[in-house]
């Protein structure tokens, strides 16, 4: 005799997060601006070093 197959649904995907972006200009070794940032909730992202001891970072943080 088979036996009966147990099948469970498996839980929806979330639906995709909708983000906001913030760049920031600043000097490259700003603690403070990543201080700041985060406490707002922006996560930082990436680091480009512009001329000399200049820097962009780029947050994201969930919109809402």
């Amino acid at each position: 005799m088979a036996q009966a197959m147990k099948v469970r649904s498996m839980p929806q995907a979330a639906a995709p997060a909708e983000w906001e972006y913030l760049t920031v200009t600043a000097e490259a070794d700003s603690p403070g601006v990543l201080a700041e940032h985060g406490a707002q909730g922006w996560e930082l992202v990436a680091v480009v070093r512009e001329f000399g001891t200049r820097a962009t970072f780029y947050f994201k943080r969930p919109r809402g």
